[in-house]
């Protein structure tokens, strides 16, 4: 089973994500911000040092996600995800799903994903898949 792997389900923004990038932004300036207005305080310095990173990373994260996707477009092979199993893992409506990926180029894996909970994620529901044929954990599912 793959235990990682870039899943994408329903149609993500291939565009520029505006929200996360200025989210990742608003990390990246609040330390220094900070800093300047207490005069060199150490809270602007921790801030920073724990701030800009996460931001960077989010950043990269963001862009990073949309390269894949966008290589999904032009390169993925369609196939089926049939839903093995889903299981109720928090209180906000998330679950596990578990499913067989399958398709005509495309060797069967088994994988775990978490979403929130949509009822086109029943058991033995087939939806309609996007697998990336260099790295088959990076797939699109479409409920």
């Amino acid at each position: 089973m793959a235990e990682d792997g870039f899943v994408e389900v329903r149609g993500a923004n291939r565009g520029n994500n505006v929200i996360l990038h200025l989210f990742a932004a608003a990390l990246i300036v609040t330390g220094p911000i900070v800093y300047a207005a207490n005069d060199g305080g150490t809270v602007g310095i921790v801030l920073t040092v724990v701030l800009l990173p996460l931001g960077i990373a989010v950043w990269r994260g963001t862009a990073r996600a949309k390269r894949r996707l966008l290589r999904l477009d032009e390169v993925g092979l369609p196939a089926t995800a049939v839903v093995l199993s889903v299981e109720p893992i928090s209180e906000d409506s998330t679950v596990r799903v578990r499913l067989l990926i399958k398709g005509p180029d495309v060797p069967e894996f088994v994988i775990e994903h978490d979403a929130r909970y949509d009822p086109g994620l029943k058991q033995g529901n087939k939806l309609v898949a996007a697998v990336d044929p260099d790295d088959h954990r990076d797939f699109e599912l479409d409920y």
